[in-house]
């Protein structure tokens, strides 16, 4: 979560950077290959709204623990107030200090929680929930972060901020946005990998694979990282980042399905490394529906640029489903061999 509000911050101060930059590619001299009026702001409103999802999958692993009604009202507010702060607090941060823009970012989303706790408990609704049914809700939950951090981690590259096109305008705080927001989309897929693990194997690909990921997704350009200019990126990020929730699943649970699992992800690298515009649809979907929450910010569409971190959300909702089906089906197969729910 404070990586997160840091990569926030580093966005949302940024934004007069962003605007200056802007004036200076629109100059004379001005090309097709140059950003054009309002694209270098999209994808500065893009990284904020990558920051706010690393925020609200920080929230759910830190809720994972407590029980279903407080959870829920806590994880409702916290996540109202990003999107509140996104809008107001946005332009009163711009061009100051980073910390105290995080750091005011972490008291709206804690004071949203408050709040939310507080109209819950004022609306007690919401059946009793025993221990082991708070774990398994719980589990949810956790598993819920982790694919939305392993969907969201790949599209970081589609944002192009390493591409000719935007790198030489591109500010550097808003550059540095994006790597904080990566190693904190790793660190979500591995805290949710870790947490859900059951065996030493667990923990160990818990903790390579989005470790990989990263790895891959990042390059050293000159003395700074950046993320890879390289369509065929979004693939092998993505099965790299996902193998640990299908491994965390009920389907993962036997060699065998470990084993279909691990071609599974395979294939799926490689399909979408060699045709990476399968990912395009999901992107373009997730990227219209980002605007909901960016547009009360500023962020427009034009012919220059579209918003693509929504993406990750879409993907990430697939993912939850398959996963979710493999697990239905694998239930009711040991239900038919034991006659008894596992």
């Amino acid at each position: 979560m404070v990586l997160g509000a840091v990569a926030w911050a580093l966005a949302a101060t940024s934004m007069g950077a962003v605007h200056a930059a802007e004036v200076r590619a629109l100059g004379s001299g001005h090309t097709a290959e140059m950003p054009g009026e309002g694209e270098l702001a999209l994808v500065a409103h893009d990284a904020r709204l990558a920051a706010m999802i690393v925020i609200v999958c920080g929230l759910a692993v830190v809720l994972a623990a407590f029980p279903r009604r407080a959870a829920v009202s806590w994880w409702s507010g916290g996540v109202l107030a990003v999107v509140i702060a996104n809008a107001t607090l946005g332009p009163v941060v711009d061009g100051g200090s980073v910390l105290v823009a995080a750091g005011a970012l972490v008291l709206a989303v804690s004071a949203g929680g408050v709040t939310g706790q507080y109209v819950g408990d004022r609306h007690p609704g919401t059946r009793h929930h025993g221990e082991h049914e708070v774990d398994a809700l719980g589990r949810r939950r956790l598993v819920g972060a982790g694919v939305l951090g392993a969907g969201t981690l790949p599209v970081l590259q589609v944002q192009g901020m390493s591409s000719p096109r935007y790198s030489q305008w591109v500010p550097g705080d808003l550059a540095m946005a994006n790597l904080v927001t990566a190693l904190a989309l790793a660190a979500v897929v591995l805290a949710v990998g870790a947490l859900l693990a059951r065996t030493a194997l667990d923990v160990v690909v818990g903790v390579v694979m989005p470790g990989t990921a990263l790895g891959v997704l990042l390059q050293l350009s000159g003395s700074s990282w950046r993320v890879r200019d390289a369509a065929w990126v979004m693939g092998v990020v993505l099965a790299l980042a996902y193998a640990p929730l299908l491994l965390a699943s009920r389907a993962g649970r036997s060699s065998r399905g470990r084993g279909v699992g691990a071609g599974a992800l395979v294939v799926l690298g490689g399909l979408l490394a060699a045709v990476p515009q399968l990912l395009m649809l999901p992107i373009l979907i997730g990227g219209m529906l980002g605007l909901l929450v960016t547009m009360p910010a500023g962020a427009y569409v034009n012919y220059d640029g579209l918003p693509v971190i929504g993406g990750g959300v879409v993907i990430a909702g697939v993912l939850l489903i398959v996963q979710l089906v493999l697990d239905d089906r694998l239930v009711r197969s040991e239900v038919l061999v034991s006659g008894s729910v596992p």
